[in-house]
């Protein structure tokens, strides 16, 4: 018998963080490092 594989649930970001990550940016630092730092993917940060 095989289990349902349950599909990932999408983590919700909260204005906070947003503002969070985009002042760190402004700060120059790149996207990569602040992806890696804050363990989200890179292509989060340019969504």
């Amino acid at each position: 018998m095989q289990q349902a594989v349950k599909p990932k649930a999408r983590r919700k970001y909260d204005a906070e963080f947003k503002t969070h990550v985009l002042k760190i940016l402004a700060s120059g630092q790149s996207a990569p490092f602040v992806a890696k730092a804050l363990g989200i993917s890179e292509n989060l940060i340019y969504t």
